[in-house]
């Protein structure tokens, strides 16, 4: 008998982005609808985020804030609270510029 291995990692991926911790009012646009959301936290390749009415795991959303206009799609969603991983990484100048408030 042969036992079998996966060589595939388990458990959750490192994060290489820093994340930066932070509290600003964004709209999302789910299918063109906007919901009003906070983003939490942000990093180069992705947000944690808040919403009343959260989208669902696997949705497509267009963020918009002062500052910055992102797509990404919903990786998971727990109560009100979603994570999100951009399409195209965010540079670290604009998230810095975002975290400042510029």
């Amino acid at each position: 008998m042969t036992d079998h291995v996966s060589l595939a990692p388990s458990g959750p991926k490192p994060r290489i982005a820093t994340r930066h911790k932070m509290f600003e009012p964004v709209v999302l646009r789910l299918r063109g609808t906007p919901l009003r959301a906070h983003i939490l936290d942000l990093s180069t390749t992705g947000a944690l985020a808040h919403c009343d009415h959260p989208p669902q795991a696997g949705d497509r959303v267009r963020i918009e804030a002062e500052g910055i206009t992102a797509i990404a799609y919903v990786v998971w969603v727990r109560a009100k609270r979603f994570g999100l991983h951009f399409d195209i990484a965010l540079s670290d100048a604009i998230v810095q510029r975002v975290v400042r408030g510029d």
